[in-house]
This record gives C-alpha cells, sequence and structure tokens, in this order.
C-alpha cells in the first residue's frame, strides 16, 4: 500500500472515530443536549398516538344505582376502545399550526374514524377548518364544495364583551410565543434536574434502525420525580404567561394554585404514579421518537389508569403544510351560517304549506256539510 493509500486510510478511520464520538455522550446529556436542539429549531412536522392502555374502576363497589352502574360501565368499555391521532405541522417563525385529527374507535368489530382537520393562524387569529363530517350535515353552496371554513376568532371575540381583551391574548402572536418559550424552558429544566440514574442506554432494535434512529434511550421516573417534572413544566410555563403578560395576576394566582406541590401531593395521596419514556434520537442529534408511558395506580390497586403516547418528528426547520388555503380558497363562517338559517327556514315554510294543504279538504268538508 502506498503512502498516499494509508494516510488516507488513516484519516478515513479517524473520521469514523469522530463521528462515532458524537454520541458518546452519558444518556442523561445525550437527552439533555437532543433536547435543546428539538427545541431549538423553527418548526418541524409531527404524527402522535395517544390511547388508553389500562382502565381499572370498581363501579360496582360506587354508591349508585345499578342501572347507573351500568352507564358507567358501558362508557369505559368504549373509553378502552378509543384512541387520538394527531398529524401536525408548528411553524414558529410564520405562527402558525395545523393538525388532522382522528378520533378512532377499534372494538368489538367496530371501528369509528373521525377526522378533523384545523389550520390556525395566529397572527390574524384565523382558524380554518378542512372538509369533515361539518360538510356533510352543514348545507354548502355547491361553489364552495371542497374550500376550507374559515373563522374569524375576532369576530367570535365581539360576543364575549368584557372578557374578549383577555381571550384575545391567549389566541395571538404573543401567547403562540409565550407557550413555545414557557415549554421550551419548563422541559429543559424539568429533565436537567432529574437524576443520572433514571437514564439508561438501549440496544437499537430493528425498527430503530429502519426508522433511521442512532441512539435508544430510556428513562424511567418513580412517583415523586414524574409529579416533580409536570410540576416544572406547568409552573414554568404560567411563569412564561405571566411574565408576558398574557395572564392577569387574577388567572396567574389561580394557576400557581394548581402547580403548587404540597396541594398535588395532597391530591394524589391515595394514587401512585409512574413515567416511562423511551428517546429515540437521529444522526442530527434532534429527536426523533418518544414513547411515553404514564401509569397512576390507587393504593389499594382498584383504581389504575395507564396512557401511552408514541409520537415521532420530522422535517426540522422546514415544516410542510397540507392545509393551503391559498389553493383551495375559504368560505367564511358566516356564510354558511346564513346558509343553514336560510335552510331552517325554508324547511320551516314548506312544513307549514303541507300543513295547509292537509287542512284544505277538510275545510271543504265542513263547508259541504253547512251547505246541505
Amino acid at each position: 500500500m502506498s503512502i498516499k493509500s494509508r494516510i488516507l486510510a488513516v484519516l478515513g478511520m479517524f473520521s469514523l472515530l469522530t463521528a462515532g464520538c458524537t454520541h458518546t455522550l452519558p444518556p442523561h446529556q445525550e437527552v439533555n443536549q437532543a433536547l435543546q436542539k428539538t427545541l431549538n429549531s423553527s418548526g418541524y412536522n409531527y404524527t402522535s398516538k395517544s390511547r388508553l392502555t389500562n382502565l381499572a374502576v370498581p363501579v360496582k363497589d360506587l354508591k349508585t344505582t345499578a342501572s347507573k352502574q351500568q352507564y358507567l360501565e358501558k362508557n369505559l368499555d368504549m373509553a378502552r376502545g378509543l384512541s387520538i391521532i394527531a398529524d401536525g405541522a408548528i411553524d414558529m417563525k410564520n405562527k402558525k399550526s395545523e393538525v388532522l385529527y382522528n378520533l378512532h374507535y377499534d372494538q368489538d368489530n367496530v371501528e369509528v374514524s373521525i377526522k378533523v382537520p384545523l389550520l390556525f393562524d395566529y397572527t390574524t387569529q384565523t382558524l380554518y377548518v378542512g372538509t369533515t363530517l361539518f360538510n356533510t350535515i352543514f348545507p354548502m353552496a355547491p361553489g364552495n364544495q371542497g374550500k376550507l371554513i374559515r373563522i374569524d376568532l375576532n369576530d367570535l371575540l365581539k360576543l364575549a364583551g368584557e372578557k374578549s381583551d383577555k381571550l384575545k391574548n391567549l389566541l395571538g402572536k404573543k401567547y403562540f410565543d409565550s407557550v413555545n418559550e414557557g415549554l421550551k424552558q419548563g422541559v429543559l429544566k424539568g429533565f436537567a434536574d432529574l437524576k443520572d440514574e433514571r437514564f439508561s442506554d438501549q440496544p437499537l432494535t430493528g425498527d430503530d434502525a429502519a426508522a433511521g434512529l442512532v441512539r435508544h434511550i430510556t428513562v424511567r421516573l418513580d412517583h415523586e420525580e414524574s409529579v416533580a417534572l409536570l410540576l416544572t413544566i406547568a409552573d414554568t410555563l404560567v411563569q412564561r404567561l405571566y411574565q408576558d403578560g398574557v395572564l392577569g395576576k387574577e388567572e396567574y394566582g389561580t394557576l400557581m394554585i394548581l402547580t403548587d406541590k404540597q396541594k398535588i401531593d395532597s391530591y394524589l395521596a391515595a394514587f401512585r404514579m409512574a413515567a416511562t419514556l423511551d428517546i429515540g434520537l437521529g444522526s442530527t442529534g434532534q429527536i426523533s421518537r418518544i414513547e411515553s408511558r404514564f401509569t397512576v395506580v390507587g393504593k389499594d390497586n382498584r383504581y389504575q389508569v395507564g396512557v401511552e403516547n408514541i409520537s415521532r418528528f420530522s422535517r426540522y426547520n422546514d415544516p410542510l403544510f397540507t392545509i393551503r388555503p391559498e389553493l383551495t380558497g375559504a368560505v367564511d363562517h358566516k356564510e354558511i351560517l346564513d346558509s343553514i338559517l336560510a335552510a331552517r327556514a325554508a324547511q320551516k315554510a314548506e312544513a307549514e304549506a303541507n300543513k295547509a294543504k292537509e287542512a284544505e279538504p277538510e275545510a271543504a268538508k265542513e263547508e259541504k256539510k253547512i251547505g246541505e
């Protein structure tokens, strides 16, 4: 082998070793760094699925009638078959977000899916609703078929009277920025405060490799740590909203009570909580997948709730939006309401006309009897 070839081989080996070293941070530090990179992005696409993995309630022990117990048990059965799927995009720069909610039920040979696509523009405070069941139920002019329904929230806020200014703060650019910054700081602080031993590396599975993951880290939290993490995120968010003027003193005071650890501990004294997070990192060092599992169990084990969420993230700094008002066109929601009112008025007039026609023969008979 020539000297030149040996030098190239050594350089190639060095580059491989250097690339490998980018993932040699301890698991806790790696997660903190990945969160920082992820939350600093200007936007992304995501898909998320949430479902109940366990739901146990001693209905028969509840002090209520047998009929109400049966009704409650039926509702619990329905809840066990429900899942909420969301596919969306978030654009921090242009202050907008879209999501396709899919409420899915699959149990006992029954499968039902209701999808609701939404696009929210925080700059103009406008909500766009895509084609849904509403388009089928509500009458729309032929020329409006396939168009988005545009809802100007400023018009709706006017109906709120004195509270309109407060509500407007919760639907504008300031709210969008404050929520994102509050959640970012809360998540970073909450994870940084966790103990190193809660983080552990896992071998990459075939699914991990197929998804392009380069590292799989599991985080296991007990009751105290799970509550502390959630409260840290909530408290930081509330503080940010108040600092930016989105929340007033009254709302701030109320929410601060809800994030008080002593009070929360007293509420949760009869329950124990635990959480497991499986975090998958992509080659860019950002989070590509998170699988979260939360369990809440009563001390006597009679009450049990398990929740699972699987979320995947992609297109960092280059989110792709599928709801495009500029391409599909939009119809104002007031026009839809006018169509609904007009349709109801027409139905009422038709019903009254039919009723009058049915009464005419009876009136003619009465006149004939009088004539005889």
